[in-house]
């Protein structure tokens, strides 16, 4: 789908408004084949050769940890404060495995996958470039970022809310130092409010500057914005604008002059927006 906000303007009279919103998908075909159900990443170490020792501060998109350390940061109460339970089996000497643990009297043992949905985590794996995961696992459509892993909004831990909306410290998905990035949790690289399943994506509106026309949106930091124009509803869209990057973190507000636009007899607008 698209997300598509069409304006239709004469030269000195704004005529009416017209707010559609579709998505557009890029889509990743895969050739046919044969995939094998086996745990070449069965646990945490198998992970360190990107991500780091769990009790280090490595990342490979620079997240600080509290205290340097992503065990603290799962574990501390004044962070998640993740029973050990969930993440650990009686037999792990302290390294994890991605799909078991010992769980609780409240959750079964899920261990990593508990709070990183698999199939969400092997699609932004994919995505990201890094494509080992689906030489053994067949691609599959992971939960929409709305839907809370099963962990999530438990007694056993303090993650909650999958879509991380309020930017605040120690909440949500907020555990990590000052960036208020949580999970991409449905895989497209799309984080928290930028993803469209969560954040709002609309026109707040079109003004005339001269012979140019200024649009301005509400988006969020972290997606891809495109400006199309074309002569009537129904006709053939062409970019006004390159691809804009948004940058920032949560809800934006932008906005792009379209030079020259109010010169043309008719003028629908619209944005386009591509996920992986």
């Amino acid at each position: 789908m698209k997300p598509k906000l069409n304006l239709y303007m004469k030269p000195k009279h704004l005529i009416s408004l017209h707010r559609t919103v579709y998505l557009s998908f890029a889509s990743v075909l895969l050739g046919a084949g044969f995939y094998l159900n086996c745990q070449a990443y069965e646990r945490y170490s198998d992970c360190s050769i990107c991500h780091g020792a769990f009790t280090g501060s490595v990342s490979p998109k620079g997240t600080v940890f509290p205290s340097g350390d992503k065990h603290r940061m799962h574990r501390n109460t004044a962070n998640m404060g993740t029973a050990c339970n969930l993440c650990h089996r009686g037999d792990d000497n302290n390294i994890p495995y991605i799909g078991s643990s010992d769980g609780t009297a409240n959750n079964p043992g899920l261990g990593c996958t508990g709070c990183h949905e698999p199939t969400g985590l092997r699609k932004h794996h994919f995505v990201s470039g890094t494509i080992v995961c689906y030489t053994c696992h067949a691609p599959a459509t992971p939960p929409a970022e709305t839907v809370k892993p099963p962990y999530y909004g438990t007694v056993d831990t303090k993650a909650n809310n999958s879509g991380n909306t309020v930017q605040v410290a120690n909440t949500n998905e907020n555990w990590s130092v000052g960036d208020f990035l949580g999970l991409d949790n449905d895989g497209n690289d799309l984080y928290d409010l930028a993803d469209y399943a969560v954040g709002p994506y609309r026109l707040i509106a079109l003004n005339r500057e001269g012979n140019n026309m200024r649009l301005t949106w509400l988006t969020a930091g972290g997606r891809t914005n495109t400006v199309q124009a074309a002569g009537a509803v129904s006709g053939t869209y062409a970019n006004v604008s390159s691809s804009l990057r948004i940058t920032g973190v949560g809800l934006v507000t932008t906005n792009y002059l379209d030079i020259g636009g109010a010169t043309n007899a008719a003028r629908f607008y619209r944005l386009k927006s591509i996920v992986p």
